[in-house]
């Protein structure tokens, strides 16, 4: 295969062959690749809530609130409001949520595994420093 000129097109290829796998491994559960992203986001911090989610993901905030909503629905998360401020909400993996965590976890590691075959583990973290270093470019820019 030639090597392509316009890195955003070979970055967009990735994303939607990513969505598609973890469409597929995550059905069973009633999730798709970003739901199931979301949990595994939660289960590192606990009750974070939706502005702070959104930032991770860097996705609209509409998308971020119909996520948890569906995490919600299916009984992976749940909302917990502060009793001082009734607008402040933290968001939290239920026991079903946090049951769910290894499997999710493997099942994109496997992913990962099959993207990262037969590169060496010195150019992955070049890799992962430069696309770092991407998303901090266009983050400084304003774009997310």
């Amino acid at each position: 295969m030639e090597k392509k000129k316009i890195i955003g097109r070979d970055i967009s290829i990735l994303h939607r062959h990513k969505n598609r796998y973890g469409d597929t491994v995550f059905k069973e559960f009633n999730l798709n690749n970003t739901q199931a992203e979301a949990l595994l986001y939660l289960n590192r911090f606990p009750g974070a809530n939706l502005k702070e989610i959104n930032n991770y993901f860097m996705i609209n905030k509409a998308s971020i609130t119909k996520i948890v909503n569906h995490l919600e629905i299916l009984g992976y998360v749940s909302r917990r409001y502060n009793k001082q401020d009734k607008r402040e909400c933290g968001v939290y993996l239920t026991d079903s949520g946090i049951e769910l965590i290894p499997e999710l976890i493997n099942r994109l590691q496997k992913w990962e595994n099959m993207l990262l075959s037969n590169i060496e583990s010195r150019d992955v973290e070049k890799l992962r420093d430069l696309l770092f270093q991407m998303v901090e470019n266009i983050t400084v820019m304003g774009l997310k």
